[in-house]
């Protein structure tokens, strides 16, 4: 400390004996070590004020060495922390004037440069440098101009005009007018360093003076009249194009608001750009339009308010309203117009490239504005629609890429964050990989938008409807066809996710949720048309199309889809061309109401109804199997999600309005996604079983639709497939309505009168086309599907009895199944292929069920139905037994065996009288003599056990020479007191028969009560009624001319009225 002390000691007595020279050479040695020693400083600073009191004067000395020397002394004083707060008072405004003074007055370049960087660095209070503002500012803008010409005394003069921006800013931004035309005159300067060191500067002080005071932009204005404008052009006339626009972006931005009020100086400056746009030379035209953001500046009202701090440069974000972006809506068009034209042309794409980061610039400007109505018109829908229209390909998907990312953000809502700094001419440089083509990088502005509105959603949906159909379009390569499929759905998938987060406002009405849905459903509708109207089956563009049907169920959810509050309409055009493949009609089952094309339907029903006409128009396509795949997919969705009811019934209707013959695999998927539901849930209550219910009849009309289909020729699908999902389904049908069903009511009775049904309107048609029609195929479905019923049935019959009476004791109708049965027995005679494995096969085990269920009849009346039912193709089969391999005939035998059986232990027991004999008479003349002895002897025995019992029995005409041939050979056992009558035969025979059409369960039990007599009157038969008593005796063959028909009790001649001949 005493050594520095010394030291000080002795640089005054040289500064005192004229020795300068030496005293600062010692001074800046010492002031060398001050700066790691600390006791130094201290030193320093308690003689500041001798020290200051000999510096001031020698800063102005005309000597060079002593006065660079005096003022490197100075700015170590006037920099060091610990030294400036000892000058203070007098010796402080003192040492500023003197340092103005120099700079204005020397002629002496060092001099001068080093005065201007004590300025620069000096670390004076604030209030001190306010009070010497004035002298500070004339010595700043004296060196920036430069009177000397040095290019160092400028660099210096530039830091000084920050240093004094920072701790006086709103002082300097209000005297800019003054210090900043030195600056930005020097753009236009022919020397490279002068341009580029001006720019530099005012990069860094635009945001210091912002907003731009009028004064600024009148000396601008006065400036760019009197020479800049010339001093551009002369710029452009010597080829110096980009350095002409990059002078003109500065001048039309420091312009600002007042740009407006000088519209002749602005459109002489605008005639500059019409030029340099239409440039050959790209690297021009980029430059055009990165000069054209300092429009963008100008004519945008600047988003900063600045709130500055004597120690901070911070600022607050001032968001433009939408009122303001609309008084500003002139400008903006004129901004876009050239961008649009750009976007337009054919020109190269680095420039489009440009363009979008221009366009992003305004964007980035408009902030949170930009989502209002006319900006999506004005600034949003020309670029976006442009760039999409091209389609993505090798040269334009960067361009695509950038304009999904910014609608992303646009409908997310989303803040990318403001730049501190408004006028950064550094934006983000996207990577090579991400968004760059060959030498031009994407300038990428951060944009922040207000959250999404409903308004958005009109500009949304055209957007991606114009990406969808480029994708279809025959001339993208599958490559970029997906890119655009991933970018729809991808941009789709957010705007619902926009729609969902709206809906939920309170201040939304019921009226946009309408408008809102109406406008998806009305897109969803027109894409899938599209897809439906196009002749080469595209299973790309459905696929697609069924991604955005499964979008808007995972993004709106049954909240909104599934709410009765909301209904949409059909309006599907390719429906209107659809017919029923078949009308069924059957008085125990309700209609299942198939849906018109002007009804209005739960959002989810329209979405299964668009999904269903584009998978059915795409079965006949190529590769139309991942189609079905995600047809699978959406209706475990849908039906796991929502209301199955509805999904079921509206695919169900339009199943019976296809005609399109693969149509049966969509019933496939789904029956076995309904199965898979069933078996899955453990809520009996999915299956509403009331027959007065909609959803019954639906059920009931998918397991007939095989059945239903096969009116159609050619049906493309292997039966097996369809047996096997109809088991499958069936099965767990019955299974899961068990705890649920009323007893009273058969499902598996009322799906069998639609079967009948569907096979009756099958067979009703010309020889030909029934031959067609009643195939192998159809016997094996039919086979298949009634020996799983009876399969069940069986079951039922076994289990408590569940199926067979209600609770109050009456019987359950099985009449629809037992038709059911005897239509199979008559369709394994029809076709051609009956001697096949397979059909017989089939045939065997529906022959070992229904011997099953015939073991589960106990009541007269069901035995009586059953063996009324199937007598007719019974007897067929009798009479073809030896065209039957053995595993069939066996069955056969033994179901001959259990029905014989049957009718001897039915409850109560039946009477083996005339009328009864009457009524089997074809089937035993066929038994008793037939040529498998297993069925002859079971028939034996059975005759001698009933008929051969009675002790007073009249026999049909036809059946005595058998009888007569069997009790001679004693095999029978007839009654001695039997006697032949023949005119009591058919005439009782008749009259029996009209006393059974009816109610089984009536016949049954007046086939006990039957009298016959002496005191019989006989009715004489008119000749029509002979006439038709001799066909129903002779042995003619049937319909299907195998064998001799029969008489049954339905079979009723009503020819003549005769009271007493049906009076028995």
């Amino acid at each position: 400390m005493a050594e520095f002390r010394e030291q000080i000691d002795e640089i005054k007595s040289l500064f005192s004996s004229e020795n300068k020279a030496l005293a600062y050479s010692k001074l800046l040695h010492l002031q060398e070590i001050s700066a790691v020693d600390s006791s130094a400083v201290g030193t320093l600073a308690g003689s500041s004020h001798v020290i200051l009191s000999y510096v001031v004067v020698d800063i102005s000395c005309n000597e060079e060495e002593i006065a660079a020397q005096a003022l490197k002394c100075l700015g170590f004083m006037i920099y060091h922390p610990a030294i400036v707060p000892s000058i203070e008072g007098n010796d402080a405004g003192e040492l500023i004037e003197s340092l103005v003074k120099v700079v204005v007055t020397t002629k002496i370049k060092s001099v001068c440069n080093l005065g201007v960087w004590c300025i620069s660095i000096q670390q004076l209070s604030t209030s001190l440098l306010d009070r010497h503002f004035h002298s500070l500012l004339r010595a700043v803008t004296h060196a920036l101009d430069n009177p000397i010409g040095s290019l160092s005394i400028t660099f210096e003069a530039m830091q000084a005009v920050v240093k004094l921006a920072s701790s006086l800013t709103e002082r300097m931004r209000e005297s800019s007018s003054l210090w900043i035309p030195p600056i930005y005159r020097r753009l236009v300067s022919l020397d490279k360093r002068d341009r580029d060191l001006s720019e530099r500067y005012l990069l860094r002080i635009m945001p210091l003076i912002c907003p731009l005071p009028v004064s600024l932009s009148k000396a601008l204005a006065t400036d760019m009249k009197k020479k800049l404008l010339l001093a551009l052009k002369e710029l452009l006339d010597q080829g110096m194009k980009i350095q002409s626009l990059q002078a003109w972006r500065w001048f039309i931005r420091l312009l600002g608001p007042y740009a407006l009020k000088n519209k002749h100086l602005v459109n002489e400056m605008l005639t500059i750009l019409e030029h340099t746009f239409s440039d050959f030379d790209s690297q021009v035209q980029i430059a055009s339009l990165v000069a054209w953001e300092g429009l963008i500046d100008a004519l945008i009202e600047p988003r900063v308010q600045a709130i500055r701090s004597n120690s901070t440069l911070g600022h607050d974000v001032q968001v433009l309203g939408t009122s303001e972006a609309e008084r500003h809506l002139k400008g903006i068009k004129l901004i876009m117009a050239p961008l649009i034209g750009i976007m337009s042309s054919k020109c190269d794409v680095s420039v489009r490239a440009s363009c979008l980061s221009t366009w992003s610039y305004l964007l980035h400007k408009l902030e949170a504005s930009l989502d209002c109505q006319s900006l999506i018109r004005t600034v949003w829908e020309p670029i976006i629609e442009v760039v999409f229209q091209v389609g993505p390909d090798n040269n334009n998907i960067w361009l695509w890429n950038f304009c999904l990312d910014h609608l992303d953000t646009l409908v997310s809502g989303t803040n990318q964050g403001t730049d501190a700094n408004p006028y950064n001419r550094e934006p983000h440089q996207l990577p090579l990989n991400n968004m760059a083509f060959g030498k031009c990088q994407f300038r990428h502005y951060p944009i922040s938008c207000s959250p999404w509105n409903i308004s958005q959603l009109e500009f949304f949906i055209k957007m991606i409807s114009i990406i969808v159909n480029r994708e279809s379009d025959a001339c993208v390569t599958p490559e970029f066809s997906r890119v655009a499929s991933d970018a729809s759905l991808r941009l789709f998938g957010s705007l619902l996710e926009a729609v969902q987060r709206a809906l939920r406002r309170i201040s939304i009405t019921y009226d946009n949720v309408m408008q809102c849905l109406n406008t998806i459903f009305r897109f969803l509708r027109k894409m899938c048309e599209n897809v439906m109207s196009e002749d080469d089956g595209n299973c790309t563009c459905a696929q697609t199309c069924l991604k955005f049907i499964k979008v808007v169920i995972e993004r709106l959810g049954p909240s909104i889809l599934e709410s009765p509050l909301y209904k949409v309409g059909l309006e599907i055009k390719c429906l209107r061309k659809l017919k029923h493949i078949t009308e069924i009609r059957c008085a125990a089952v309700p209609d299942i109401c198939f849906r018109h094309l002007e009804d209005r339907v739960l959002p989810v029903v329209s979405l299964s109804m668009l999904h269903f006409s584009v998978v059915n128009s795409s079965l006949e396509a190529p590769g139309y199997e991942s189609v079905l795949q995600q047809l699978q997919g959406y209706l475990k969705l849908l039906l796991f999600s929502f209301n199955p009811q509805e999904v079921l019934h509206a695919f169900t209707s339009l199943l019976y309005k296809n005609t399109v013959h693969n149509s049966l695999q969509i019933w496939v998927v789904l029956v076995n996604c309904l199965k898979e539901l069933i078996d899955g849930v453990n809520n009996p209550s999915i299956l509403k079983m009331e027959m007065d219910n909609i959803d019954y009849s639906v059920l009931l009309h998918l397991l007939s639709y095989p059945f239903a289909s096969w009116s159609l020729s050619d049906i493309k699908l292997d039966h097996q497939i369809v047996i096997e999902v109809w088991k499958s389904l069936y099965l767990s049908v019955d299974q899961a309505s068990q705890p649920v069903n009323s007893p009273a009511k058969s499902f598996s009775e009322d799906l069998c009168a639609i079967l009948n049904e569907c096979i009756n309107q099958i067979t009703s048609v010309d020889n030909e086309l029934k031959e067609k029609k009643c195939s192998d195929e159809f016997f094996l479905l039919c086979g298949n599907v009634v020996t799983c019923i009876l399969k069940q049935l069986t079951w039922s019959l076994n289990s408590e009895g569940r199926l067979y009476t209600d609770c109050r004791d009456r019987n359950l109708n099985i009449t629809s199944r037992m038709h059911l049965v005897a239509w199979v027995m008559k369709l394994f005679w029809a076709n051609k292929q009956r001697s096949d494995i397979s059909q017989l096969s089939v045939a065997s085990r529906f022959l070992e069920e229904l011997v099953n269920f015939v073991g589960c009849l106990h009541r007269k009346e069901d035995v009586l139905l059953f063996i009324e039912t199937i007598s007719n193709p019974l007897l067929e089969w009798l009479y073809e037994m030896h065209l039957l391999d053995v595993n069939t005939s066996y069955q056969l035998q033994l179901l001959w065996t259990q029905m014989l059986r049957g009718l001897q232990q039915t409850q109560p027991s039946i009477t083996f009288n005339y009328s009864f004999l009457e009524f089997q008479e074809l089937l035993l003349e066929r038994a008793l003599d037939h040529p498998n002895p297993t069925i002859s002897e079971a028939t034996i025995n059975f005759w001698n056990s009933t008929y051969g019992e009675q002790s007073k029995l009249e026999f049909p005409k036809n059946l005595v020479p058998l009888l007569d041939k069997l009790s001679r050979n004693g095999r029978i056992k007839i009654c001695s007191r039997n006697h032949y009558g023949e005119d009591c035969i058919s005439l009782r025979k008749c009259s029996k028969r009209v006393e059974i059409v009816g109610n089984p369960v009536h016949r049954s039990l007046e086939l006990d009560n039957i009298r016959f007599g002496a005191k019989r009157k006989r009715a004489e038969l008119t000749d029509h009624q002979k006439e038709v008593r001799r066909a129903q005796q002779g042995r003619g063959r049937d319909s299907s001319g195998h064998g001799p028909g029969i008489r049954t009790y339905t079979n009723v001649d009503f020819s003549q009225e005769n009271e007493e001949s049906q009076d028995i």
